[in-house]
């Protein structure tokens, strides 16, 4: 769980820093990139928790990551409510959440090896 996580977050910095370079973050409506920035940190909290060297307390968990999957659903609504946005940044949106989403997906089955109730 913990490679494939990070592998996700690897990809997502990757495009982040790309989109960076070439300018397409400045096009990205700042209601996604506010979105997608809560988006990381409440999944960056869900990995803190699962990396713990400390028992990881598995209904906190849970809700932190119904919160990340709450944020992960509000960042798709933002990259679908703007309907005038240049196709490259689209693209980047898709790119972005798709990583999201992978990491999300993830960080369930990580709490479901914590947790085998959840």
């Amino acid at each position: 769980m913990a490679q494939r996580g990070l592998d996700h977050v690897r990809s997502i910095s990757r495009s982040l820093h790309y989109a960076l370079d070439n300018g397409e973050l400045d096009a990205v409506p700042a209601s996604f990139r506010s979105a997608y920035a809560s988006l990381l940190r409440t999944a960056a909290d869900a990995l803190e928790h699962i990396g713990r060297t400390v028992r990881t307390e598995p209904r906190l968990l849970g809700e932190i990551l119904d919160r990340t999957t709450a944020e992960f659903d509000h960042a798709q609504r933002e990259a679908l409510n703007s309907p005038d946005t240049h196709p490259a940044v689209f693209t980047l949106q898709g790119t972005l959440l798709t990583d999201a989403g992978r990491l999300v997906a993830e960080l369930r089955r990580g709490h479901g090896v914590l947790d085998p109730t959840a």
